[in-house]
């Protein structure tokens, strides 16, 4: 005789697991707040006054950039236009750039290996307005009785590139020309023929400013430098386009440092 045993369906609820396994909730189980990011504040540089701009594209300028020389001279800007700024939008180009060519230098150191060559405008700053030059006038002739002064060929040297040059800066509206002479035993003569000539150097539209000086650098292996200490003897006078015999004074403290960083 079979024994029929009842058997009981089993629930498909899982048991409850153990205390010791079940998870206590945490914080990730909580309903996250939906994050917004923060709206983005953007500053409107534009919206500053032209003055204001006018000092930060003034800032933004680069003090000294160094230019490739030319046959022996040494070329400087100063306060040169950054080329990546003018590309920022148009009319930051346009008020950045008048604000360059307003302050652009051109600044060109004579050297000795420099012999007048005829000198090409650097592109970069073909926009300056100003120009300034450093010339020496170097006269190593023993005699001047018997021989002819080499200010005559030195003078007439500079003017030649000079013009040249003023020419190539069609924009070009301020000439400075700070010249050092050797006060050697016929410094004298020397001066006396710099005189004769000195609408060489004098006769231009665009000169403001003109000085000579006295800086002993004979002897030197390196050859004059203007950063060298060194004595006024002579100034131009806008009034009435002549050079004129000024008294004796040291180059101040202020201007050869202003040499000294502007000609390195």
């Amino acid at each position: 005789m079979a024994i029929i045993v009842p058997v009981v369906p089993r629930s498909k609820a899982r048991s409850p697991l153990p205390v010791s396994r079940r998870r206590s909730p945490t914080a990730a189980d909580a309903v996250k707040p939906e994050v917004t990011e923060p709206p983005q504040i953007t500053f409107n540089f534009f919206d500053l006054p032209r003055e204001l701009r006018d000092l930060i594209y003034d800032f933004s300028l680069t003090f000294k950039r160094k230019i490739r020389s030319q046959h022996g001279a040494r070329l400087r800007g100063r306060n040169v236009a950054e080329s990546s700024l003018l590309l920022v939008n148009k009319q930051f180009r346009r008020e950045y750039f008048e604000r360059a060519e307003h302050h652009t230098c051109l600044v060109i150191v004579d050297r000795p290996e420099f012999h007048g060559d005829l000198l090409k405008l650097p592109p970069a700053i073909s926009y300056a307005r100003s120009l300034e030059l450093y010339l020496a006038i170097a006269c190593d002739s023993p005699d001047h009785f018997t021989d002819q002064c080499r200010v005559i060929k030195e003078a007439r040297m500079h003017r030649k590139w000079i013009a040249d040059l003023c020419q190539k800066m069609r924009q070009l509206q301020s000439l400075s020309i700070k010249l050092i002479i050797d006060p050697h035993q016929h410094i004298q003569a020397c001066e006396s023929k710099l005189l004769e000539l000195q609408h060489k150097l004098t006769n231009f539209e665009e000169l403001k400013a003109l000085g000579v000086y006295h800086c002993d650098y004979a002897g030197k292996e390196t050859g004059w430098s203007f950063a060298s200490k060194r004595t006024v003897v002579m100034e131009w006078s806008a009034e009435d386009g002549e050079l004129h015999a000024v008294e004796a004074k040291s180059a101040s403290p202020d201007s050869e440092t202003t040499t000294s960083s502007a000609t390195k």
